[in-house]
């Protein structure tokens, strides 16, 4: 990783990409899935002290499509797709529990996860 890219979202919220990784693949998304692996985390969102959105892709990625993981079985977490539909360019964390914040993002809003 240079200085100047952002790191893996793996190595930020381990538990976040696994949990993606399986639930992806049990909704017969396997390709992006694999995507996963690739996704870098670039921040989040600032339009409001209250917003819970995850940048996974530089500004100007992002389509209007998204997959949505809200059921009673699975934690509220809207994933954003990239403007190609291979990767995600965000991801908005309603109710799912990332844990402490890591060193990797010291500015995590206060109130999300």
């Amino acid at each position: 990783m240079s200085e100047t890219e952002p790191p893996l979202l793996a190595d930020v919220y381990p538990a976040l990409v696994s949990f993606l990784d399986t639930a992806l693949v049990a909704e017969g998304e396997p390709a992006l899935a694999r995507a996963l692996a690739g996704l870098r985390f670039h921040g989040w969102c600032r339009c409001s002290a209250a917003c819970a959105y995850l940048r996974t892709a530089p500004a100007g990625r992002a389509d209007s499509a998204w997959i949505h993981f809200d059921d009673d079985a699975a934690p509220g977490l809207w994933l954003q797709l990239d403007l190609d539909h291979a990767s995600f360019a965000g991801m908005e964390i309603c109710g799912f529990a990332l844990g402490p914040a890591p060193a990797l993002d010291p500015d995590r809003p206060a109130g999300v996860g």
